[in-house]
């Protein structure tokens, strides 16, 4: 029985790396250039269209349409949108972290939005993740500088509570928390954590993990639960390279079947890595062709099987300014996300 589940996975870890190949998306989703480079937040709906941010705009990638402008709805120049994900019914959440809050944006409507969550006790919020039944949505947040983080979580449209830093390892928290993202049974919740040293004056990262919290049935932390360690991407992708780079975990996406896909911020790749188990294990490294920072990313497309990167472009010299950019990576499985969404959306 073992040695037949060897061979499925080695079979599997083959068929994912055979069907890998990062291209430059910015032809199939000419929308990005309407977006700066602080692009975030990517976002798929039911029908695979994918979705992006940038501080003060929310964008349709496939055709550049502004679903949500900050300024023409009179918000502050201070606003900051960072996070973006679609409800079944066709509207989407939009997190702003310059001013704690959550906007539900419906699409065609172009006055203030509803704000659907916020607190002043959130540090952002920067990313966040839905069930599959759209009803508990997690959220992470961060100060940069402080290497600071939380994760929050509201349930059945309920108050938002926070979530406990304690790990597994005696004396280590949680600290500068990033990407969150879900798994498909709704019972283990991921989340970034990194640390920044100052280095010649300046804070740089120096160590990056992504931990997981089991949940209960309900979607609350799981009683007497800690956050314990997933994988090690310093490790993962080589501790001299990532140094090298200045490696920081961003934004992070499940596939259907657990397959977890990370973005490496400053290190122009993706890490593909598989969940399902106690441990993470890598799968695969994949280099992006045009973005130097991928800060988000994506599945969608028809059949929810092209994973879509969003993130700061690779430069031709220091001077040039910070430019959005798209790349795509054709991948074996749709994501959670799309499957989840039709799956809701075949119920209505």
């Amino acid at each position: 029985m073992r040695a037949t589940l060897a061979i499925a996975a080695l079979l599997f870890s083959a068929a994912v790396q055979a069907d890998r190949t990062a291209l430059d998306g910015s032809t199939k989703y000419p929308g990005v250039k309407a977006l700066i480079g602080s692009i975030e937040g990517a976002s798929v709906d039911a029908a695979g269209r994918l979705y992006a941010v940038d501080q003060q705009r929310f964008v349709d990638l496939q055709t550049g349409a502004v679903l949500f402008d900050t300024k023409a709805v009179g918000l502050p120049d201070t606003t900051f949108l960072a996070a973006s994900r679609a409800l079944s019914n066709g509207h989407f959440l939009v997190g702003d972290a310059g001013y704690h809050k959550v906007y539900e944006v419906v699409r065609g409507h172009h006055g203030k939005p509803r704000v659907r969550f916020q607190s002043d006790e959130w540090l952002q919020p920067n990313d966040m993740t839905i069930s599959a039944n759209g009803k508990r949505v997690y959220f992470s947040g961060m100060r940069w500088s402080e290497y600071k983080g939380d994760a929050w979580y509201s349930l059945e449209r309920g108050p938002l509570r926070r979530i406990s830093k304690e790990t597994t390892t005696p004396g280590v928290t949680l600290e500068r928390i990033n990407g969150i993202e879900l798994s498909g049974d709704g019972r283990r919740l991921f989340a970034t954590s990194a640390r920044n040293e100052i280095i010649g004056g300046s804070q740089k990262p120096q160590s990056a993990q992504v931990y997981a919290l089991d949940l209960d049935t309900a979607g609350r932390p799981a009683r007497g639960a800690k956050w314990r360690m997933m994988i090690d991407l310093y490790a993962a992708v080589g501790k001299e390279a990532a140094l090298k780079s200045g490696l920081d975990p961003d934004g992070m996406r499940l596939d259907s079947k657990g397959i977890m896909y990370s973005a490496l911020y400053g290190h122009a790749s993706v890490l593909a890595w598989d969940t399902n188990g106690r441990r993470g294990k890598k799968v695969e490294l994949i280099n992006l062709p045009t973005i130097q920072s991928p800060t988000n990313l994506e599945m969608g497309g028809k059949d929810g099987r092209t994973l879509v990167v969003v993130g700061i472009c690779k430069k031709k010299n220091a001077e040039e300014e910070d430019k959005a950019c798209v790349d795509m990576i054709r991948v074996p499985n749709p994501g959670r996300a799309i499957t989840d969404l039709r799956k809701r959306s075949t119920r209505h």
